[in-house]
Formats: structure tokens, C-alpha cells, sequence
């Protein structure tokens, strides 16, 4: 890769990343014939339904059935990329809510054509749902026909074909802004996944990074352990390893209120983070990042926290 011409920026090798992806799977990997099924259905969490392989023609069927306004719901393994591509065009800013319902799953093309979910409004609104026992991944890129021999027609063809379909990823990414499509810090994570591993939005802290809203998450039981993990989850999984093995302070600062202190968390692993916990109310709330200096102070400021801050999350952040 020394003598190719791209920048070494961070963008740039997203740019050569991304094409490779959309050179082999745009052209090299195997999509069944079936087509989805694209259906009105009469469900409460939405009015249009995807499922099975997505494949050529799905976004004709979409454009029938699902009006400004309405509801996606997505159950597919994946399939025909560049369609994928093509639904999540399509959807961009058309006032259409994608789900991922409880026990569905969500990978590789229907990935993309979920993450188009959105409205305009000046600018892009996300509108993207995630229900808890739903299931979305992204592939990395693999390549799978390093046992076929394919001419040079063929590999030109796919090459130009990959180029178009980069450049339409990377418009539809400016188009909605830094964070309304797949953000570059996320797509670099993906792309760095192992040759046949799916990225899995399977925490709280990726589906905010893709500002995607999670929906059916159980009320907050707020332990000790649950109080830590939300400290993990507002300082975006930066946090030594052993900053929930025990809290370095708790103590009641009102008749009703318990304030508890874990330390390392943020730069080097050397803030802290404290949680109070109201216990008749069962509420809590959280100073995310705090120096050493300002954990007695009378003044520091604490804001709610939501029962999906208490959803487990790893310190791998994977």
C-alpha cells in the first residue's frame, strides 16, 4: 500500500477500507435470488415489514408501501449490498422509523438500509429503534473468492462498481452530517473487526454512538454494580478495568440520599465518578468525570440518570 496515493489520514483509510469491502461483497459475494418480503402488517411497533435476503427489487416494494410518516420493521440476514445501500438512499430524511424487533435480527445489508431511518428537519433526525432482544451487526470485510479465479473484466467491473458504491456510502454520511449516518469513529471500529466477525451494536454505549434509541428496556434496579455501570456507560467505556471491583467512598449526605465515589475513569484512568441514590424514590443521578477536588463539593452538579444506563456493558470494548 506504499505507492498508492491516499492520504494517511483517518479518513483516507476508511476510504480504502470501504472500498475494499464494497469491491468484494458488491460484486464477489454470494446473495440468494429470494427476494424479502415486504408487507403492511398490523403490529403495534410499526406498518411495514422487511424480511428475508434483501435483494434487487425490495426498494421498488418499499416505495409502494411505506409513506412519510410510517414504520419499518426489519428482520434479514442481509444480502445484495448495493439494494441495502439503496434502501437506507431512499429512506434519508423521508420521515420513515426503522425497528429492529424483540427476537429479530439485523445484519450486513439490512444493517445499512436500517441505519437510514431518519427526517429532516434543517437538519437530520435519527429515527432508528432498537428493541433489547433485537439483534444488529455490521460485517467487516472478508473475502471470501480466494478460491475462484476471476477474469480481469470481471474484477475491473466490481472495481468501478465498489468505487460507486464508495462514493455513495461517503455522500450519504456528509449528507447527514457527522453523526446522522454511520460516524467514521464507528466505522473504523467496524472495519478493524476480524475478517468474518460482525460488529455488534450490543450495548447501550454503541447504540448511542450510532444514535439509535433503544426501546423495551426493563425499569433500573440501581445496586451498587448498576450505579458503576453507569458510570462505564457515561464516560463511553473509559475506565480502568477495576474501577467497579469496590467504590473508594459512600456515605449518606441527606436522611434520604446515598452519595457513592468510584475512581478510574476518563484520561489515564484518574477522574472519578460519583452516583447519589435516593432511596425512598429509587431515582438516580450522576457526576460523570470529576477530579479529586471536586468530590466534596456542595455545588457539583448531578444529573439523571435513565434506566439504560443501568443495561450491562464491557470494559472490552470490542
Amino acid at each position: 500500500m506504499k505507492n498508492v496515493g491516499f492520504s494517511c489520514s483517518a479518513g483516507g483509510h476508511l476510504a480504502i477500507a470501504l472500498l475494499l469491502l464494497l469491491i468484494v461483497c458488491s460484486g464477489l459475494c454470494p446473495v440468494s435470488a429470494a427476494a424479502a418480503v415486504v408487507a403492511k402488517v398490523d403490529r403495534d411497533e410499526c406498518q411495514i415489514a422487511l424480511s428475508g435476503p434483501i435483494a434487487s427489487g425490495d426498494l421498488d416494494r418499499l416505495k409502494v408501501l411505506a409513506p412519510g410518516g410510517s414504520s419499518l420493521c426489519l428482520d434479514s440476514l442481509g444480502g445484495d449490498f448495493l439494494e441495502g445501500l439503496a434502501i437506507a438512499e431512499w429512506l434519508a430524511g423521508r420521515n420513515v422509523t426503522t425497528i429492529i424487533g424483540n427476537g429479530a435480527s439485523c445484519y450486513s445489508a439490512c444493517a445499512i438500509a436500517f441505519m437510514g431511518g431518519s427526517e429532516w428537519e434543517q437538519i437530520y433526525l435519527s429515527k432508528r429503534k432498537l428493541q433489547v432482544g433485537g439483534r444488529l451487526g455490521f460485517h467487516a470485510p472478508y473475502l471470501i473468492a480466494l478460491s475462484k479465479t476471476y477474469s480481469g473484466s470481471e474484477l475491473q467491473a466490481t472495481y468501478a462498481e465498489g468505487l460507486q458504491a464508495v462514493a455513495r456510502m461517503m455522500k450519504l454520511g456528509s449528507d447527514m452530517g457527522e453523526d446522522g449516518f454511520i460516524p467514521e469513529r464507528v466505522m473504523l471500529k467496524l472495519l478493524a473487526a476480524g475478517p468474518r466477525d460482525l460488529y455488534m451494536v450490543d450495548d447501550v454505549i454503541k447504540a448511542r454512538e450510532l444514535n439509535i434509541e433503544l426501546i423495551g428496556v426493563p425499569k433500573a434496579k440501581w445496586t451498587t454494580a448498576a450505579l458503576c455501570n453507569a458510570c462505564v456507560v457515561r464516560n463511553e467505556r473509559r475506565a480502568r478495568t477495576d474501577a467497579c471491583e469496590q467504590p473508594i467512598a459512600s456515605a449518606m449526605i441527606s436522611k434520604d440520599v446515598t452519595q457513592t465515589t468510584f475512581f478510574g475513569f476518563a484520561g489515564e484512568g484518574s477522574y472519578y465518578c460519583s452516583v447519589r441514590l435516593s432511596n425512598k424514590a429509587g431515582q438516580a443521578s450522576i457526576a460523570a468525570t470529576i477530579g479529586e477536588e471536586e468530590i466534596s463539593r456542595k455545588d457539583l452538579e448531578f444529573t439523571p440518570l435513565d434506566d439504560e444506563d443501568a443495561l450491562p456493558v464491557s470494559l472490552k470494548d470490542d
